[in-house]
């Protein structure tokens, strides 16, 4: 069986991971779904109003500043919204050549079969609002 949200199976994406190992098919579909969850912008979900990100771009603070509740912010949505994963840690990437292009690695714990995994991943957030989500890495704990 492909591992997957329910969305997933239901969409048929987990279908597409049919011969991958359950570890690397946890780590896509968990890399997809943060994908999603960090471009949404706040206020975009009726239902739920504190879902979503403030756009990271009009922060008017310095860039340190910006940056650490950049941080902050994505470390509490991620642990609040991705249930597969805890004890989040958001680390910035130092910036690119590319001013609108900002750069994050993720690390947590990914439990699966009641064994957890130290997991990472790096997310970039393009100039239009959209976020690549790649996964890393992964460990036994």
């Amino acid at each position: 069986m492909a591992y997957g949200s329910l969305f997933e199976r239901l969409g048929g994406e987990a279908g597409q991971r049919a011969g991958w190992s359950r570890e690397v098919a946890a780590m896509a579909s968990v890399a997809a779904h943060l994908a999603k969850m960090l471009s949404t912008r706040a206020g975009s979900v009726q239902t739920l109003p504190d879902y979503g990100l403030p756009d990271l771009n009009d922060m008017r603070l310095s860039l340190h500043d910006s940056l650490q509740q950049a941080r902050i912010a994505i470390e509490r949505f991620i642990e609040a919204y991705e249930p597969r994963l805890s004890q989040v840690r958001v680390i910035s990437l130092p910036r690119t050549h590319d001013p609108l292009r900002q750069a994050f690695a993720i690390d947590a714990m990914l439990e699966m079969d009641g064994i957890k995994r130290q997991v990472s991943f790096s997310a970039s957030l393009d100039g239009s609002g959209q976020v690549n989500v790649n996964p890393g890495a992964s460990h036994v704990r």
